[in-house]
């Protein structure tokens, strides 16, 4: 699971995240942006092809963005994003959209935790690279682990 969010959501963003990615090791990724408006489909994208098999994207409640429209920005960006991502054949929920209620102001840690629990079941990520003495993915096709070209 990839996590993109907005700083300004938890003024202690840096110490919660890191108590957490500490606590559940490779099972979580954060990515920390000054804002959500920041994100591009490529970081999306690349999260997917990373191995993540969901990659959520957490932006300020409506009206809440200290750059006026940094969240509206970041959900057009999900949109082309999941449209992509549609066109080779994976679906739509492997890229999700929060946003937090208005006040009270929650914690990333929180966030993150909510949506662990309420993971859904999507099957592997097809992208993801498999354990060693499989398939390997390589930037051309695929090899046989421990066959050189």
């Amino acid at each position: 699971m990839a996590i993109f969010f907005c700083r300004q959501l938890d003024a202690g963003q840096d110490l919660n995240r890191r108590s957490l990615e500490k606590e559940l090791g490779s099972r979580i990724r954060f990515f920390p942006l000054p804002c959500s408006g920041r994100i591009e489909a490529l970081h999306l994208l690349k999260a997917l092809e990373s191995g993540a098999d969901k990659v959520y994207l957490v932006t300020c409640p409506v009206g809440a963005c200290r750059y006026r429209e940094g969240n509206v920005r970041a959900k057009k960006r999900l949109a082309y994003a999941q449209g992509l991502i549609e066109e080779i054949g994976l679906e739509r929920e492997r890229l999700e959209l929060v946003v937090p209620s208005v006040p009270p102001r929650t914690t990333i840690d929180r966030i993150a935790r909510d949506l662990l629990a309420e993971e859904t079941k999507l099957a592997p990520s097809p992208l993801r690279v498999k354990e060693r003495g499989e398939e390997r993915r390589t930037g051309k096709g695929y090899r046989q682990e421990g066959v050189r070209r």
